[in-house]
């Protein structure tokens, strides 16, 4: 298999798609590929090993040595299977939801808040929007104990909007915090 194929397109930098994620990778690692599956495959580049940011799980671990260990790693089915997830990628690919440049596949609700990887669950993402929303929901919940219930979910602007012209309606827009209810 040609691992090339499930490998997002994108050109945003490493702190763009890491930054809600550096309580996780701190600031050592930094972005090599995004997966079309919504993961991501670090570099560390004092040494040049090899990182896998599973999304989904909401963890990071070290996968290979160098890029060459990764190469040979990533040709056995079993790692290609769990880090690329080609069967999700192409199954989504033939329902007609092939991400295009800057995107890849995101879960609606994702397993964390009670998702079920199941077809309907996928839509395409921005990588930008996948990755901070995902970032900030497993930094929330990373230390809840399994089966906490969560009530509600708040988003907040980190800044407060400026009154402006209607047509300068998107100029400014600040990024935005998730912020959640427990019980």
């Amino acid at each position: 298999m040609n691992y090339r194929k499930y490998l997002a397109l994108t050109a945003f930098s490493s702190e763009q798609v890491l930054g809600q994620w550096r309580w996780l990778t701190g600031p050592d690692l930094e972005l090599w590929h995004v997966t079309k599956a919504g993961d991501a495959f670090l570099k560390k580049p004092a040494d040049g090993s090899v990182y896998f940011l599973d999304v989904v799980a909401g963890r990071v671990e070290m996968i290979a040595d160098s890029e060459i260990d990764f190469e040979a790693l990533i040709s056995d089915v079993e790692n290609a299977d769990c880090w690329l997830m080609p069967s999700i990628v192409d199954g989504q690919a033939l329902l007609g939801m092939e991400p295009g440049n800057d995107e890849c596949l995101s879960m609606k609700q994702p397993p964390v808040l009670g998702g079920q990887v199941t077809p309907d669950n996928f839509e395409t993402c921005c990588v930008l929007v996948h990755f901070s929303i995902a970032g900030q929901i497993h930094e929330q919940v990373k230390d809840l104990p399994p089966g906490t219930k969560i009530d509600k979910i708040q988003i907040k602007s980190k800044t407060r909007a400026t009154k402006r012209p209607w047509w300068k309606f998107w100029d400014g827009m600040r990024p935005h915090l998730l912020l959640f209810a427990c019980s």
